[in-house]
């Protein structure tokens, strides 16, 4: 957010402002610090369930995000959809089908290799919605994806997917 405050001075207060924030627009060299800032504030928000000030920013992390969505949607080869997926499932009133449709647009943005966004989808919404099929079929994607790759990313994908499949018995 300081980045983004520094380049564009009270960027902040207008995105806290909804009246403001309606007139908010990314350019496109704006966007990769902003779903940076949007997916760290989301994890932080995440975390802290129990701490009702952070939780009440999630309206603004989104609001982040929809503004890196609406300059370039393509963003990391589908991340920034897959966030905007894990934002519209985690909200309050969100809409699980926004939600698919984010997730499966991550999914083909990646060309089926993003397996964080495969990853998400079973958890956010085949896990909630009692699909076991969808859920197996999603976490066994995810591993083959995270497989091909020798990244960070992956690796901590991959970590997920197999406690996910470990455990798969006592979520459903």
């Amino acid at each position: 957010m300081r980045a983004l405050e520094l380049h564009r001075p009270g960027f902040a207060e207008a995105l806290a402002n909804r009246t403001q924030a309606d007139g908010l627009r990314l350019a496109p060299e704006e966007v990769e610090v902003a779903y940076w800032a949007a997916a760290a504030w989301g994890g932080q928000i995440a975390l802290s369930k129990d701490q009702p000030n952070r939780v009440a920013d999630l309206p603004l992390a989104v609001r982040l995000a929809s503004l890196a969505y609406q300059a370039a949607p393509e963003h990391g080869h589908g991340a920034l959809a897959s966030l905007m997926g894990s934002f519209e499932a985690a909200r309050p009133g969100g809409s699980r089908q926004q939600a698919t449709r984010y997730f499966d647009q991550a999914i083909t943005l990646g060309a089926g290799k993003n397996a964080g966004a495969l990853l998400a989808k079973a958890e956010n919404i085949a896990l909630p919605a009692g699909d076991r099929a969808a859920f197996d079929a999603l976490l066994q994607q995810a591993l083959a994806a995270s497989a091909s790759a020798a990244d960070l990313q992956s690796a901590v994908v991959r970590e997920r997917a197999l406690w996910l499949v470990a455990t798969a018995d006592d979520l459903f």
